[in-house]
């Protein structure tokens, strides 16, 4: 709980996530975020590698005044992405919605959810990454 709510502080820290959007944030701690998409709307989406434990990894991006974090487990070998939680948080940090269905979803591998599946993938030293 406390990694989620590090990244959550550093990403509304000084009201980047706001004025400059989690790109800001992502600029000022390139060492921990990891760019690997956009959004509909051009924000950026982000790797958070000090949060990744095995195969689980976590992306953020903006949610009209906060952000969202979606939790994912890989299977590298199989190229297979399940996801496990979203959660969404307000401008303060407050958690305001969370939906911890698991399911499997398609692995893109040009999708943010395949990108950061190939940084973890690689991190572990998987084959065939």
């Amino acid at each position: 709980m406390s990694g989620m709510v590090g990244a959550i502080a550093i990403l509304l820290s000084s009201g980047s996530a706001f004025t400059g959007g989690v790109g800001a944030a992502i600029a000022q701690d390139t060492e921990r975020y990891i760019t690997v998409g956009h959004d509909k709307l051009g924000n950026s989406i982000a790797l958070d590698t000090k949060t990744i434990k095995g195969t689980t990894y976590k992306l953020y991006g903006m949610y009209g005044d906060g952000i969202f974090e979606t939790t994912f487990d890989a299977s590298c070998t199989e190229s297979r992405i399940f996801r496990n939680r979203i959660a969404i948080y307000g401008p303060e940090g407050q958690l305001l919605e969370e939906d911890k269905e698991k399911g499997e979803i398609p692995f893109v591998a040009s999708s943010s959810p395949g990108k950061g599946m190939k940084i973890v993938c690689q991190k572990i030293g998987a084959r065939g990454w």
